[in-house]
């Protein structure tokens, strides 16, 4: 499977029956170029400008955007239900859990997560071989709330998203404090993820 960065929380997943799935996409507000990918299916976290601009994609997606369980041309997804802030959504409102599951790996997006899980979200984000992360804070959780999780939800491999860099400048903190506490390593924005790829415990991809 290919897993590639397009900027804040959108990337693609491309399997290798040719299925793709993009996550997140975003409006032209955010500050990154529009992805503009073509996708089986759109999975989106929740309805805000920023995670569910579909019209950007080519194809005829289909749009996954609620709790549920999915196939895509042989690809499991999984859809759980969290909150985009820690007052269970008096704030922000709904959030998803995303995981995705083919080509013998499970790639876990954490949306705009705004609390530390309980024991049923934590399950759903358990295990996986690519954990995808806000690391921002203000809509999400923090860099410090995102490494607890990182260690709870034990993945092989952390991704940062969602985190102010000169392309993007939500009031959110960018990458720094996630690199000093993680050591995470700097990876393309596109990279390949199998059973037995050799990826950092953690890591920031680079947009390019």
């Amino acid at each position: 499977m290919k897993l590639k960065w397009y900027g804040h929380s959108c990337f693609s997943l491309t399997f290798e029956n040719g299925t793709t799935l993009v996550t997140d996409p975003f409006d032209d507000t955010v500050g990154y170029p529009l992805c503009t990918a073509r996708a089986d299916a759109a999975l989106t976290s929740h309805g805000h400008f920023d995670h569910n601009y579909v019209a950007s994609l080519q194809g005829s997606p289909r749009v996954l955007d609620s709790v549920g369980e999915y196939d895509v041309n042989g690809i499991k997804v999984s859809m759980t239900h969290t909150f985009h802030d820690p007052e269970g959504g008096k704030l922000r409102g709904d959030n998803l859990i995303m995981r995705v599951t083919g080509d013998g790996v499970t790639v876990v997006h954490l949306g705009d997560l705004g609390h530390m899980p309980d024991e049923a979200q934590l399950a759903a984000m358990s295990g996986a071989d690519v954990l995808l992360v806000p690391i921002g804070g203000h809509f999400t959780i923090d860099t410090d709330q995102a490494v607890r999780v990182i260690e709870l939800a034990k993945p092989k491999t952390a991704i940062a998203m969602h985190f102010a860099n000169e392309y993007c400048h939500f009031p959110v903190t960018d990458e720094k404090r996630f690199v000093a506490l993680t050591g995470a390593q700097l990876l393309p924005n596109e990279i390949d993820v199998t059973p037995d790829a050799d990826l950092p415990k953690a890591a920031v991809m680079r947009y390019e």
